[in-house]
């Protein structure tokens, strides 16, 4: 593959970057065009509608710093921008009967979310990454964030939310055991990229709130 064409494909990779988080993705795909950008939300819902990235920049904006765990042992911290889900719920109007959402990415990755889970307080809809807006190398322009659970619930490249009557599982459970429905956090070992390549640390489990 040409140089030229690679810068063109969002590529995993091992090495961490500045903020000492690694890139990871199902499959590797191009950038999603801004200026064309629709997240469509429907499914269960009385408005189904989609929504151009300079209407979801317009929601009351929240800030919070949070680490992100990966499954595979590493993590690190920084600052996220976004909005809470509560503003979709608003506009789209779900019916009684939807419990979970489906969310649709554009690198065919998928996970399912309870309404209870998208509701808890750390979970946002992020737009920014330490203060600038979200990289295409970290998911841009949209993409959940969800502290307490593993890095793949924290889903890219959102492209589609749908309101479902039951959550399942998702891409990752097909990939392999380690991963859970879930993808809670649990008691083990962390290695925090963003603190040096070799520290390790004890975490209980859940979101990661001592460093």
């Amino acid at each position: 593959m040409p140089a030229a064409e690679r810068r063109r494909i969002l590529l995993p990779t091992d090495t961490p970057d500045e903020l000492g988080f690694r890139i990871m993705w199902y499959s590797p795909v191009p950038p999603i065009d801004k200026q064309s950008y629709r997240l469509s939300v429907g499914g269960m819902v009385a408005r189904p509608l989609r929504f151009t990235l300079d209407r979801l920049s317009a929601y009351p904006k929240f800030e919070q710093s949070s680490r992100l765990k990966c499954v595979q042992c590493w993590s690190a911290r920084t600052d996220w921008g976004g909005f809470r889900f509560e503003e979709l719920i608003e506009e789209v109007k779900p019916l009684s009967g939807a419990t979970a959402v489906r969310i649709d990415c554009a690198d065919k990755w998928y996970e399912y979310m309870s309404l209870q889970e998208m509701a808890e307080p750390g979970v946002m809809l992020c737009l920014e990454m330490a203060g600038k807006p979200l990289t295409d190398q970290h998911g841009a322009p949209l993409r959940l964030l969800a502290p307490s659970k593993y890095g793949y619930k924290s889903a890219k490249l959102v492209t589609r939310i749908t309101f479902v009557e039951a959550g399942g599982g998702s891409m990752a459970c097909d990939i392999g055991p380690y991963y859970s429905p879930s993808g809670d956090i649990l008691a083990g070992y962390d290695h925090p990229l963003d603190l040096g390549a070799n520290v390790r640390k004890k975490i209980p489990g859940g979101e990661i709130v001592a460093y």
